[in-house]
């Protein structure tokens, strides 16, 4: 009886350390987004809001493409943006990418791969 005891306290210890160990901190959506951009090498300002800026990144698409039924325009116009905010052409185009697969993937049958 004691050892049964035992064991049956070991496995509600085991469970709760266990599942409480995968849900001790899963990362949100901006917490993502600002590893992955940091992994491209892009940096901002102390005070920048990065998830603000790739949420504007999806906001833009949204408004684009519903005036303009053609997305290579819209996509084009996102990263010429982009790099006129000091960012190689890589680093926009990783910065799209980015923002869409993290915040609006429905559009990214747009941004390639």
């Amino acid at each position: 009886m004691i050892r049964h005891c035992i064991a049956v306290a070991m496995a509600v210890a085991g469970f709760a350390v266990f599942g409480g160990a995968a849900s001790a901190h899963a990362q949100t959506d901006d917490e993502r987004f600002v590893d992955a951009i940091t992994k491209l090498g892009i940096t901002a300002g102390p005070d920048t809001d990065i998830p603000a800026l790739g949420q504007n990144v999806c906001s833009t698409l949204t408004d684009e493409l519903a005036k303009n039924v053609n997305p290579v325009p819209v996509v084009r116009g996102v990263v010429a943006s982009l790099q006129n905010s000091n960012l190689t052409r890589e680093q926009a185009v990783g910065f799209m990418r980015t923002s869409v697969a993290v915040y609006c993937p429905q559009y990214a049958r747009f941004t390639g791969r």
